[in-house]
């Protein structure tokens, strides 16, 4: 179905207002010009030239006018007498102002000029859903309530994209991944837009762990297949590729990326810092042994693998925060066999989204940790550029990326990037 631009249909309007307004014009002039039709005033004008004539020949008779003086004015009637029947027999067409069609035309397109100049034309155009959706609320208690309001106006109207999407967007900002992403595939029903795909491809990732395999990859190539130019999806394909160590392909997307932004901006120097950094994880990776990297894409693509106990090696960069998680004998005591361990670190300002993650299946207390930059999403910030972070260590019965509320947490503000010796002890559940 065609959806014809709302400045187009106004512009259409607007000539056809114009268009109406001159067959109108038109339309009087022709009936006030055939108020006295050709004929009829022929008739009229051939009766008075008759009187006229009669006039004279009396005259003549009672010797007010010589046989030259009658002769002369008789003439000069049957010469008015043939013009007339002339211009009666020819019956010409009316001529219209034409000049007039143009006036009203011009003032339709004055008008829609002066609008376009001092109204809102940016109003012609809905703008994007995806960008009409701004979350307000920083505060934990803020985000609360607000996601408690958005969750009821779902309920009451779920057939309302907006709502959705703002709900989604506060789970994310509360790092609640997998809701956020329940309700952005609400969004795609209602509102099917590339950016939401990609929203939807990284909450995906990140609530299992970081991982782009399946769906999120998939998303994201669907986005590119039909916009190869494609911002966003340039950008978190670059992040999805460096995440399965295909270095050089994360280069070229970021470098497709690169070309789409304004060279002097934010975001050109973020994908410039992150193409810098793939380029440096390609050289590590050349002169890495094979047993090395078999090694270290385990760790990376088998976030569930049985750590023992023992930090894994830092894959490709240098650990830039060490530490250990401890857990009281209370919670120790109700940890279920094979629960998982997260121990991520997010920037304290801005977005929360975690720039390195740790995971492992530990059996043995306390666990020592290691984050580095290569343990992150692959775009900026990383985890090198923060002078100081969040961390937050838990624990999941279920082994979700989403926390839960019957896993155990703890959160340690203000570690600042660098540090080793890092504790982290868990004594209670999920706040």
């Amino acid at each position: 179905m065609f959806d014809m631009p709302p400045w187009l249909g106004l512009l259409l309007a607007l000539f056809a207002l114009g268009g109406l307004s001159a067959w109108v014009v038109q339309r009087g002039l022709k009936k006030q010009a055939q108020v006295v039709g050709p004929e009829q005033q022929s008739k009229i004008n051939r009766r008075i030239h008759q009187e006229h004539l009669a006039d004279l020949d009396r005259a003549l008779a009672e010797g007010r006018l010589t046989a030259l003086q009658h002769q002369a004015a008789r003439d000069e009637l049957l010469r008015h007498l043939l013009d007339d029947a002339a211009r009666g027999d020819a019956h010409p067409a009316i001529v219209v102002p034409v000049r007039w069609l143009w006036m009203v035309l011009g003032l339709v397109l004055l008008s829609g000029l002066s609008y376009v100049q001092l109204g809102a034309p940016q109003t012609w155009w809905l703008e994007p859903l995806s960008q009409r959706v701004k979350i307000s609320a920083t505060t934990p208690e803020q985000l609360a309530e607000q996601t408690r309001v958005w969750q009821e106006a779902t309920q009451k109207r779920p057939d309302d994209a907006q709502a959705w999407l703002t709900l989604a967007r506060l789970h994310a900002a509360q790092n609640a991944h997998a809701p956020a992403e329940q309700a952005l595939a609400r969004v795609l029903a209602l509102s099917p837009e590339p950016d939401l795909w990609i929203e939807r491809a990284q909450m995906k990732a990140l609530s299992a762990g970081g991982v782009y395999t399946g769906e999120p990859w998939q998303w994201i190539q669907n986005v590119l297949r039909d916009q190869p130019q494609h911002l966003n999806a340039l950008v978190l394909a670059g992040s999805a590729a460096l995440f399965e160590k295909r270095h050089a392909a994360a280069q070229t997307y970021w470098q497709q990326a690169l070309a789409l932004v304004p060279a002097e901006s934010e975001a050109a120097q973020g994908l410039q810092q992150a193409l810098a950094q793939a380029g440096e994880m390609a050289k590590a990776a050349a002169v890495s042994t094979p047993a090395d990297q078999t090694d270290r894409a385990a760790a990376m693509a088998s976030p569930n693998a049985p750590l023992s106990g023992s930090a894994p090696a830092a894959v490709h960069s240098p650990a830039l925060i060490q530490g250990e998680v401890r857990v009281s004998a209370q919670v120790q005591s109700q940890i279920a066999a094979g629960a998982t361990l997260f121990v991520y670190a997010m920037a304290e300002e801005g977005s929360r989204r975690p720039v390195a993650i740790w995971r492992g299946t530990p059996t043995a207390w306390p666990v020592p940790f290691a984050l580095s930059d290569n343990m992150g999403m692959g775009a900026p910030p990383m985890l090198s550029d923060l002078k100081q972070v969040r961390l937050v260590a838990r624990i999941s019965k279920t082994g979700a990326a989403q926390k839960q509320p019957d896993d155990f947490q703890v959160e340690l503000p203000g570690v600042k990037t660098g540090v080793q010796g890092v504790v982290l002890n868990i004594t209670g559940r999920t706040p």
